[in-house]
C-alpha cells in the first residue's frame, strides 16, 4: 500500500483525541505492529480516493470499536473498577449524604451507623424590625467598630436624611465590602425592615464571648443599640452526634471518616442512619451505554445508504453477528435487539443483571459472546479501510516471502496515533 498523507493531516487538523484511562504494555503494541506487518505483508495495492467523509468514517468505525474492545476487556478484568469500585448508601439521604474520597476501603467499615442530635450552626444576630419608610436617624457620622476573632473592623456611614431601609441597606454594604466572614442583609416583614447577620462559619469559635463578632458604637451616635444589631438570636455551636453508638462533636456539618469517608448533615434525627458500602453499579452502567452507543453507531455506519455501500455492507456482517448470535444472553441480560439490529436497553432487567453478576458472565474467559467481540473490534481496529470502496491495482506476490517491516501502510496513521 502507498502512504497517504491526508489520513495523518486529517487525524491531526480535525479531531481531537479522546482521552483514554488505557495504557499498553511494549508487549501489547509489538503484537500490533507483528499484525500490521503481517497484514501488509499479504495485501494488495490499492488506489483510493480519500474525501473528508471518508476519513471521518474510518475513524469513526476506529473509535467505536476501540470503545466495544475497552469495555469488553473492562467487564472480563476481575480487578477493574466495573467490581471494585464502591459508592455510599444512606437509608436517609435527606439526613445524612455522603460520598467516597478514596479506593481505600479497608480503613472503613462496609457500615456506619449515624445519629444526629444536634447539627454545627453559625452566630446569626437579628436587629429590631422598624417601619421601613421612618427616617429614624438625623443627618450626621455614625460610627461603629465589627469586633471579629483577632481584628476590629471601624465603619464611618455619613446619613443625610435616609429612610430607615435605606440605612440599614448602606450599613449591610459596607460590611460586605470588607469581606470579613459576615454576610450582613436586609429582612423586611411587611412595612418593617430589620439587619441581620451571620457568620460564615460553624461551630464554637475560639473567643472568650463564645462569639463570631460583636458591635461596639464609636462617638455620640449609638446606631448599635438603635438598630439592636447585637441580639444573638442563633449562637453558634458544634454538631453533636454517633458514629456506631459513639459520641463525636464538629465544628462542621461536613465532616469526613479516616480520610476515606465524606458526609454531610442535614437536620438532627431520631434513629441512626445506616451508611452503608455498596457496589457502585453506575460504574458499570456507564460502561454498558458506551457499549451500546458504539455498538449502535457501528450499525448506524453500516447503513446501505452510506458513502461507501460496498464497504458498508462488509462492516455489517462483521457487526451483527454479535447481536444475531447472541441475542438470547444479550435480552436475558436486559440488552434487547430490534429489528434494525440496534441494542436499546431494558433499564429494570439490565440494573438487575449488572447488580447480580449475569452480565458480567457475558464477559467471562470461556463467552463466545467475548470472542466474537474480541474477533469482531480486531478486525475494525486493525484495518478501518477495509471497510470503504477502493480499486486494486496489483496483488501481491504471494511466492515471495520478504517483507518490510519498517513500511507504514495506509491505516498504520489510524492505529498508532493518541485513539489506539
Amino acid at each position: 500500500m502507498r502512504i497517504n498523507q491526508n489520513i495523518y493531516n486529517h487525524l491531526s487538523s480535525t479531531l481531537v483525541p479522546k482521552k483514554r484511562n488505557v495504557t499498553h504494555k511494549s508487549s501489547e503494541l509489538r503484537a500490533i505492529y507483528n499484525k500490521m506487518a503481517r497484514y501488509n505483508k499479504n495485501s494488495p495495492l490499492y488506489l483510493l480516493s480519500l474525501s473528508e467523509k471518508k476519513q471521518s468514517y474510518m475513524i469513526n468505525i476506529k473509535e467505536a470499536a476501540i470503545t466495544l474492545k475497552d469495555v469488553a476487556e473492562s467487564f472480563a478484568n476481575p480487578d477493574s473498577d466495573v467490581y471494585h469500585k464502591r459508592s455510599l448508601k444512606s437509608s436517609d439521604n435527606s439526613a445524612v449524604s455522603g460520598a467516597l474520597k478514596s479506593s481505600n476501603y479497608g480503613d472503613i467499615p462496609d457500615s456506619l451507623d449515624i445519629k444526629i442530635v444536634s447539627l454545627a450552626t453559625e452566630q446569626i444576630n437579628m436587629g429590631s424590625y422598624i417601619k421601613s419608610d421612618g427616617h429614624n436617624f438625623s443627618s450626621g457620622d455614625y460610627r461603629f467598630a465589627l469586633n471579629t476573632i483577632g481584628e476590629t473592623s471601624h465603619f464611618n456611614v455619613q446619613l443625610n436624611g435616609e429612610s430607615n431601609i435605606e440605612v440599614q441597606h448602606k450599613i449591610a454594604q459596607y460590611i460586605n465590602n470588607r469581606s470579613l466572614g459576615i454576610s450582613a442583609s436586609v429582612v423586611t416583614n411587611g412595612n418593617s425592615s430589620a439587619l441581620m447577620f451571620s457568620s460564615s462559619e460553624t461551630g464554637n469559635p475560639s473567643s472568650s464571648d463564645g462569639l463570631y463578632f460583636s458591635f461596639k458604637s464609636e462617638g455620640d451616635n449609638d446606631i448599635v443599640d438603635a438598630l439592636k444589631l447585637n441580639n444573638v438570636t442563633t449562637a453558634p455551636q458544634n454538631s453533636e452526634f454517633y458514629v456506631n453508638g459513639t459520641s463525636h462533636s464538629s465544628a462542621s456539618n461536613h465532616i469526613s471518616i479516616n480520610q476515606t469517608i465524606e458526609l454531610d448533615f442535614h437536620h438532627p434525627t431520631a434513629e441512626a442512619v445506616t451508611i452503608d458500602l455498596v457496589p457502585d453499579t453506575n460504574t458499570a452502567m456507564a460502561q454498558v451505554d458506551m457499549f451500546v452507543d458504539a455498538y449502535n453507531s457501528l450499525v448506524d455506519l453500516s447503513d446501505a445508504d452510506a458513502i461507501t455501500p460496498i464497504g458498508s455492507r462488509n462492516l455489517y456482517n462483521d457487526i451483527s453477528v454479535i447481536a444475531s448470535k447472541h441475542r438470547e444472553e444479550l435480552e436475558a441480560a436486559g440488552l434487547k435487539i430490534t429489528d434494525d439490529n440496534h441494542l436499546i436497553k431494558n433499564e429494570p432487567l439490565l440494573l438487575d443483571s449488572v447488580q447480580s453478576g449475569s452480565f458480567a458472565q457475558l464477559f467471562n474467559d470461556i463467552s463466545s459472546f467475548k470472542d466474537d467481540v474480541s474477533n469482531a473490534t480486531n478486525r475494525l481496529t486493525l484495518d478501518p479501510v477495509a471497510y470503504i470502496n477502493k480499486l486494486i491495482v496489483t496483488y501481491p506476490n504471494t511466492l515471495n516471502k520478504s517483507s518490510t517491516p519498517y513500511t507504514q501502510s495506509l491505516y498504520s496513521g489510524l492505529i498508532y496515533n493518541n485513539y489506539a
